[in-house]
């Protein structure tokens, strides 16, 4: 039986529709995450500290590193998922204020009204059309967009409606090392491809590597290194799916010494070299 919650080894996302009894009754830790939505039937869930009853139309958004319990499921109960890695999770977090998730992760779960529920649907068969057109040069960007568009219109509803998230993101915006991360990461976004140092971060941001290093940790639980890794294999894989350049075009755009670091950095950050992973896109 396919576990929704764990995506598979060979990309970093999956959708599908599940009863969730693979789980039984016992609490579940998602190391990825997951949007959730019921279709028919109910069960009692508890998502980390937070209580609540899944009905047909509650959604849920499981953010990485997230406990989850189900108990007493009705024999029809069916949810669509979609999940993806934490890695993509962070690709597309960067947008969007800390307060934020701290919001989603006191309740991960909201029963949507009709006006919404029809958008939802059409999101899910988006997404699914999407998953299963494999021959799609552009698959994994278009649906990192629209996992991107979901939070963004998740992240709308809390700004105009939730009085929590103002106070949230208040105390957030007061504190200078949310300033400095937010900071980093339009940083990094801006020079990532050919800037992959600490130090050139640093300077830039006026501060220590031992401070920026600090802020990076209190804010993502992870190294500094780990997010210009990130954007840089990201723009890696974007210049072998969507483009015909050489390994030493790509190279060379990038500002790597030449392909064969390219080729060592990209392999000890995916497990593959660049013409293997762009062999498995076709």
């Amino acid at each position: 039986m396919e576990n929704p919650l764990i995506p598979p080894l060979e990309e970093p996302f999956a959708v599908g529709t599940s009863d969730f009894a693979l789980f039984g009754t016992r609490t579940v830790h998602c190391d990825d995450g997951a949007i959730l939505f019921c279709l028919a039937g109910s069960a009692e869930a508890t998502v980390d500290q937070y209580n609540g009853t899944i009905r047909r139309n509650t959604i849920v958004l499981l953010l990485p590193d997230t406990l989850m319990k189900l108990d007493r499921r009705t024999d029809d109960f069916r949810m669509v998922y979609c999940r993806f890695t934490k890695e993509l999770f962070l690709e597309i977090a960067g947008r969007f204020d800390p307060a934020f998730f701290c919001i989603l992760k006191e309740r991960p779960m909201s029963d949507l009204p009709e006006s919404i529920v029809e958008g939802m649907e059409y999101w899910f068969q988006l997404v699914e059309y999407t998953y299963h057109d494999r021959e799609n040069l552009f698959r994994n960007i278009i649906i990192r967009n629209r996992l991107q568009n979901l939070f963004l219109e998740s992240y709308d509803k809390v700004q105009r409606f939730s009085a929590r998230y103002q106070e949230h993101r208040e105390a957030e915006l007061s504190t200078r090392q949310s300033e400095l991360f937010r900071r980093f990461i339009a940083l990094v976004k801006e020079y990532s491809f050919r800037e992959r140092g600490v130090p050139f971060y640093a300077d830039k941001l006026c501060i220590s590597t031992r401070y920026l290093a600090a802020v990076v940790r209190n804010t993502t639980h992870e190294p500094v290194k780990a997010h210009i890794d990130r954007a840089v294999v990201f723009e890696i894989k974007s210049l072998l799916q969507s483009t015909d350049l050489s390994v030493q075009e790509i190279a060379y755009r990038l500002h790597f010494p030449d392909q064969s670091y390219l080729g060592r950095y990209f392999k000890k950050h995916t497990g593959q070299s660049p013409s293997a992973f762009r062999k498995t896109l076709k």
